[in-house]
């Protein structure tokens, strides 16, 4: 089960982090026309500033579930990585069963933004909301399932010390 969801979750990951790369590409072209229209010809294109904010949401949410893949969350962990590790693996399994109820609630939240979403659209873009708010729900989703394969990663260590790269070193 656990090379199943290896797999689904690396072919995921891959996918996920082309679309975060993608868009922080659009939301820094949106940007720089933006403060080209605003600066240079005195013109405020409010398209490309509403394309940076969607672009932003959908980088945050998605962002977030690259972030749990590598373990860069912030985390004090001090105290579970001295416990042993019967109690460690409490420890593990009670820190995401927490955190997987806020991403449920985030995700069973949104479903009225969702609903809403169908009969709004965007100022400047026209573009139904629903597929501004899906990244809610759909961040959520993708977070839940990476912590889920961080807990079957971690479970014979749960709580391993930093590892430092070579170039953190040298600086």
């Amino acid at each position: 089960m656990i090379v199943l969801l290896e797999r689904l979750c690396l072919a995921l990951r891959r996918v996920v982090s082309g679309v975060v790369i993608l868009l922080f590409s659009v939301m820094m072209t949106a940007v720089l026309v933006q403060v080209a229209g605003r600066y240079v010809f005195n013109y405020s294109i409010a398209q490309a500033a509403e394309i940076a904010t969607f672009s932003q949401i959908w980088l945050v949410l998605l962002g977030a579930g690259v972030a749990v893949a590598r373990g860069q969350h912030v985390a004090i962990d001090m105290l579970p990585a001295k416990l042993p590790l019967p109690m460690a693996r409490v420890a593990l399994v009670a820190i995401a069963l927490v955190t997987v109820t806020f991403l449920a609630v985030l995700a069973w939240g949104s479903q009225p933004l969702l609903r809403m979403g169908e009969f709004q659209t965007s100022p400047a873009l026209r573009i139904p909301m629903k597929w501004i708010y899906l990244c809610l729900p759909m961040g959520a989703a993708y977070m839940a399932l990476e912590l889920l394969l961080s807990v079957l990663q971690r479970w014979d260590d749960p709580f391993p010390p930093p590892q430092v790269d070579d170039a953190e070193e040298a600086v």
